[in-house]
């Protein structure tokens, strides 16, 4: 909810300048989309592969002792839920409005690729993405280490010997999950799909016009915007998360002027948390400013008074 948040805040202007990428830059398009399905956490990628590993924690909290875990694991599951469902949505949009339609700016449409260096860090960021998902019980027992040190010792049960390269993470009775297997059910569907479309589908030219979607003009204007997109998840959302007032100005019959609707969106987090944080460092930043002014003498003293501090704690703490 909180990339959604972000990305609807700051990166939504810039989105509608866009659109058309994918026929300019189809290898970024390719390493965008895969980073969108992998934080949307859909498989077969890592970002479904560490959801549905929370997921099973989750659904054994109650072989905890405590009531109180109890009651608050299944509430974060569904709260982790409906974050994933907004990840989507977000990225749905980010990747549509960005790569999909037509250029929106001439900048969007003299586009191109950038260096080999850029696209070489895209790509190996995007193939860690997808080694991840389909083989993850190779990156459990390497992060097991790690996570014994974290759980005091408590660790998944050893992976790399699964057959398939299955990941169990209780009992194969209870739960397992093989990407090496839902990749290959995925190609093979999509194939299998693809060829029944080509082969049962008639062959015969149709020419028309293209569907419109009721808007003739052919001006890139016309199409679908990132504002209009999230318009649904922030009336949802907005009012709660977000203290979203949307104000419409229609003028009266007659009136030439133009409607304008305006949305104003205040982040309660920002304004509860951390909006205090930052005043509190600007006094205090502000107070330091003090320093600045003293004399040599005043130098002196405040270092001596820290000497005498020091010694002082190293005295007490022997």
């Amino acid at each position: 909810f909180g990339a959604g948040a972000v990305l609807n805040a700051t990166g939504e202007r810039d989105m509608e300048h866009l659109g058309g990428l994918i026929h300019r830059m189809p290898v970024t398009a390719f390493a965008f989309l895969t980073g969108c399905i992998a934080i949307s956490a859909l498989p077969p990628l890592n970002g479904f592969v560490s959801e549905w590993l929370t997921f099973q924690a989750i659904l054994v909290s109650p072989q905890l002792p405590q009531w109180g875990l109890k009651l608050l694991v299944p509430a974060i599951g569904a709260m982790l839920a409906l974050s994933a469902a907004l990840a989507a949505a977000c990225f749905v949009k980010a990747f549509g409005m960005t790569f999909l339609g037509r250029a929106r700016r001439p900048a969007a449409s003299a586009a191109h690729e950038v260096d080999r260096c850029s696209l070489a860090a895209m790509l190996i960021l995007t193939a860690l993405c997808i080694l991840a998902g389909v083989f993850p019980g190779l990156v459990i027992d390497a992060l097991e280490p790690t996570i014994r040190l974290l759980t005091h010792g408590v660790r998944m049960p050893e992976q790399s010997g699964n057959a398939w390269l299955t990941v169990i993470p209780v009992t194969a009775s209870r739960s397992s999950y093989n990407g090496l297997l839902l990749l290959a059910f995925i190609i093979l569907s999509a194939s299998l799909t693809a060829a029944a479309i080509h082969r049962l589908a008639s062959g015969v030219v149709r020419r028309s016009a293209a569907w419109d979607c009721g808007h003739p003009d052919p001006s890139p204007l016309t199409q679908y915007t990132a504002g209009s997109f999230a318009q649904p998840i922030r009336r949802v959302f907005g009012t709660l998360a977000f203290a979203a007032r949307e104000r419409v100005d229609m003028p009266p019959p007659g009136d030439l002027r133009a409607a304008r609707m305006t949305v104003q969106l205040r982040d309660r987090i920002w304004d509860g948390l951390y909006r205090p944080i930052a005043a509190g460092i600007d006094l205090g930043s502000g107070q330091l400013n003090y320093f600045q002014q003293l004399t040599i003498r005043r130098y002196l003293s405040l270092v001596f008074i820290a000497l005498v501090l020091l010694l002082s704690v190293l005295a007490l703490w022997q």
